[in-house]
C-alpha cells in the first residue's frame, strides 16, 4: 500500500471574475520512506498541491487517500484529528508560536492530542537530541535563528513519529550552510524513523538528495 495516493486532482481560482486552472488533472502516489521533491515555477501551484494532499484544502475534483483513507470521507473535526496524528507539516514561515518556549512548540501536536507526561516526555527527549535542539528547550522562538527556528518545527512535525511528512520551501530562507544542515537532518530523520516526505523546492540541490523529482507545470505532474 502506498502512503499517499492522489487521483485526478483539479484546482482553479477565480479572481476579478477570471478563472485560473491551477491543477489539471494531477495523479501521484508515494511509497514508504520515500523522499519526494515537487519543483515547479514561480505560480505553478506547488503549495497549492501540497496543501490539498495534506488537507489543508480541497480539490475541485479528484481523491487523496493517505494510509488508504480518503480524505473526503472525514468530517472536519476528524480530520483535524487524523492530520494532527498521521501527517507533519513544516511551512517556510516556520508558523512557530512566539509565547511558547522550543520544548512547549515541539510538544504542541502532543498536548493538543492530550497525551500523557511520560509519553511527552519520552518523544521530547529523543526529538531533541535528534534535532540538536536541547540546550535551546527553555528558549523562546524569538531569540532563535531562522536555523534553529527551522529545525524547531521539523521536530515538532515530527514528534507523533507521522507516517508523512510535507514541507514547503524547507530551506528557502537560510544559507546555504544552514540549509544543508536542515536538508542532513530531514535525511536522517526520513532513513531513521521510516516516515515519507514530499517537499516543496525551487533549490535544485534539495531535490537532488530526493528519492525522486516531481516537476508541475501547465498544472500537470511528470
Amino acid at each position: 500500500m502506498y502512503v499517499l495516493e492522489a487521483e485526478h486532482l483539479c484546482k482553479s481560482y477565480r479572481s476579478r471574475g477570471k478563472k485560473t486552472e491551477v491543477l489539471q488533472d494531477v495523479s501521484l502516489k508515494i511509497e514508504k520512506g520515500e523522499m519526494v521533491a515537487v519543483m515547479g515555477a514561480s505560480g505553478s501551484g506547488k503549495t497549492t498541491l501540497l496543501h490539498i494532499l495534506s488537507g489543508i484544502d480541497t480539490p475541485d475534483s479528484g481523491e487523496v487517500f493517505l494510509g488508504g483513507q480518503d480524505l473526503a470521507s472525514f468530517a472536519p473535526g476528524e480530520l483535524a484529528i487524523f492530520r494532527r496524528r498521521n501527517l507533519g507539516m513544516v511551512f517556510q514561515d516556520f508558523q512557530l508560536l512566539e509565547s511558547l518556549s522550543v520544548e512547549e512548540n515541539i510538544l504542541l501536536p502532543m498536548v493538543l492530542d492530550r497525551k500523557n507526561r511520560e509519553e511527552q516526555e519520552r518523544q521530547i527527549g529523543r526529538v531533541m537530541r535528534q534535532m540538536g535542539l536541547g540546550e535551546l528547550a527553555s528558549r523562546r522562538v524569538t531569540e532563535l535563528s531562522g536555523g534553529q527556528k527551522q529545525r524547531v518545527a521539523i521536530a515538532r512535525a515530527v514528534i507523533q513519529e507521522p507516517s508523512l511528512i510535507f514541507a514547503d520551501e524547507p530551506t528557502g530562507n537560510l544559507d546555504a550552510g544552514t540549509a544543508e544542515r536542515i536538508l542532513r537532518c530531514m535525511a536522517g530523520l526520513s532513513q531513521r524513523n521510516g516516515s515519507s516526505m514530499v517537499i516543496v523546492t525551487h533549490d535544485a540541490h534539495v531535490a537532488s538528495c530526493c528519492h525522486r523529482i516531481l516537476r508541475l507545470e501547465n498544472g500537470g505532474v511528470s
